[in-house]
Parts: structure tokens; sequence; C-alpha cells
């Protein structure tokens, strides 16, 4: 189903698109028409969040103007700030509406119906938390256009992509990582025969898209929206993904083709805050992708630049969230999802050290 103005459910966008492209991967597959509604802010947003206020006051008037009956019967939702927008709706609709929340709220799990999460994040264990070894991702298959066929046919096959992201909070992504990835994956190109391929994503800076041109030569580095990046995946062979992501190393993942995982380091901010957790004798509740990354190789999800790995998942996670969120649609206010009528993808500590 698609967006409607009159849907039943509606979907909180925000300012991030791999964020974005989840709550709509859900939405799409619940296969009920769903609303959505850009989330615009005002300077004071994490206020009312870091508060755990009911409020819509945070939002920009136009904004504002859309938070109105009727009230829809589920609410889907990401990231912290949108929280106090979800908790405000169910209010409003005297307890009616459900709420599904993706990723880490930042407050409790308890101030919803259904948190969807993944490994990096601290959120506790719960009979309404949903653990999935990758974030949800579209089941559409993208193939590639005739003028995107035409292009693809300049690099020889196997195509090796690289795809690269941004600085993220307390990692360093800096152009020396981009640029050893790079000449990594030309050197098996060399021996082994193929090509490689990089594209970016809207938090790359200059200086990585500079690094992988001077590595890969600028025909080789995708940085617009042709080829389109889900053409690209479909096209490629093997998927190389900077960590910084896990929306694209869940995109990679879901693609069913061997992941290579590139690992990044802490930055100063990062090695400051797992120096200061050690002194208190307890972590803080952050998010640690090195725990993802670990839960990637686990499972044989995902392997290295020399050897990338595909494994298949016991069940693909959009069918897990599809299901829990339909149970919550359908259960009595009093009686909670049980996690366990989900496959095994639970435990994780009530909060992570870097």
């Amino acid at each position: 189903m698609t967006a409607s103005d009159r849907a039943d459910v509606w979907v909180l966008l925000g300012p991030h698109k791999g964020d974005n492209d989840q709550v709509l991967a859900l939405a799409e597959a619940l296969g009920l028409p769903f609303r959505a509604i850009q989330m615009r802010y005002r300077w004071f947003a994490h206020l009312p969040a870091v508060l755990r206020s009911v409020t819509i006051a945070q939002l920009q008037p136009q904004v504002c103007d859309q938070i109105t009956a009727p009230w829809p019967s589920l609410v889907i939702g990401i990231g912290q700030r949108s929280a106090p927008v979800a908790r405000y709706i169910q209010r409003a609709s005297e307890g009616r509406t459900r709420t599904v929340r993706l990723g880490d709220p930042m407050v409790s799990h308890r101030l919803f119906d259904l948190v969807i999460t993944t490994t990096q994040y601290a959120v506790r264990d719960a009979d309404n938390v949903v653990r999935l070894p990758i974030a949800v991702t579209r089941r559409e298959i993208v193939k590639p256009d005739n003028d995107e066929q035409l292009w693809l046919e300049r690099f020889a096959q196997p195509r090796r992509l690289l795809v690269i992201g941004g600085r993220t909070s307390l990692w360093r992504l800096d152009p020396g990582i981009v640029t050893e990835a790079a000449r990594r994956l030309q050197r098996r190109a060399e021996l082994e025969g193929g090509s490689v391929i990089a594209v970016t994503s809207p938090r790359t800076t200059e200086s990585l898209v500079t690094a992988a041109q001077d590595a890969l030569g600028t025909d080789a580095v995708v940085q617009d929206r042709f080829p389109r990046y889900a053409a690209l995946l479909h096209a490629a062979d093997e998927i190389h993904v900077t960590g910084d992501s896990v929306s694209m190393l869940s995109d990679a993942v879901a693609s069913g083709k061997p992941v290579g995982l590139i690992p990044l380091e802490l930055d100063a901010a990062g090695k400051f805050v797992r120096s200061v957790a050690k002194l208190r004798g307890r972590p803080f509740r952050i998010r640690d992708l090195a725990r993802f990354w670990d839960g990637l190789r686990s499972r044989g999800l995902a392997g290295s630049i020399e050897h990338p790995r595909c494994a298949p998942m016991e069940a693909a996670p959009i069918d897990i969230a599809v299901s829990a969120v339909r149970t919550v649609l359908h259960q009595d206010r009093n009686v909670l999802v049980p996690a366990t009528a989900f496959p095994a993808l639970q435990s994780a500590p009530e909060a992570l050290a870097l």
C-alpha cells in the first residue's frame, strides 16, 4: 500500500534517510494504507524528548496542523525527537492509537506498545521488545533499467560495490579508511578479475569522495541518483560497507550477496567515553556499533574485504517486524506481546560499554 491522507496508519518521518527508509519499509510491508508526516522541529526539539514530555510543542506550526483527529490506529516512528509526538497522539486518542518505535527511543520501552530494535542499541529485553539482527529493509528488487545497464557494462564482473557512509557519533571515518578499503578491493580485482564501483551517501564528506576518486577514478564513484543505489545493490556481486551505517549494512545483508564489513575505530570522544565508563564502573546507555558488527560476523552475515560472507537468516527481519506489529494491533491493551513468539533475536545488556 502507498501513502494516503486518509490512512489509519501514520508514519513519522525525520531528517535521516536511513531512518525514514526503515519506517517506510515497515509501513509498506504491513499492506495497509498509511500517511507519512515529515517532522519539522523547532530549535528546542531535543528537550521534550530528554524530559519524557508528551507534547507537539517542539514541532513547527505547519506540522502541528497535521497532528489532529481523526486519530490513527497505529503510529510508527523512529528517533528520539518524535517519541513525544507519538505519545501525544496516543494520549489524544484516549489510548486507542498503538505506538510502534524502531531503533532506540532513548526512554523506557514501557511507554510504547512495541519497540523493534537492533543489536547496537541498549534497549532492555522485555515482552514488548523485538530485537532483529539487521534493520528492516524494503522488499522491492530494483533491477537496472536500460541506461543503468549500459553504464554498468563498463565495469567487468564480478563487480565489487564499495558503499561509503560518513562521520557518526564516537567513531572515526577518515579518508585513509576509504583509501585503504578501495585499494584492497582494487588488488582483489587485479588478482581475481572484475571491477570496483563506489557509491556515496548523503553523509559522505567531500574528503571521503575525493579519497574514493583518487583510488578508483572519478567514473567509478557514484555521487548522484544515477545509477540508483538499489540498482547498484542488485547488480553487485559483492557489497562492502563502511561500518558507520546500520541501514546500509542491513541493505547489503538483505540483498543476499556476500558482504564485507569495513570496521571503524573510536574517535577521541569515543575513547573518552570509554575511559569514563571504566572509571565510573558501569557503562553508558549509548549506541555500540561494535556490538552490531559482532552480531553480523557471529551469524555469518558479513565478513571482511578479502573474505566477504553471506548466510541465510532463520526468518526475514521484515516478516518478524510485521508479525509483531499485527499482534499489537489486534491484542488486548492489557496483554503484552510475547517476544518469545518471534524468532530468537533477544538478549542485550541494560547498557552497553564502548
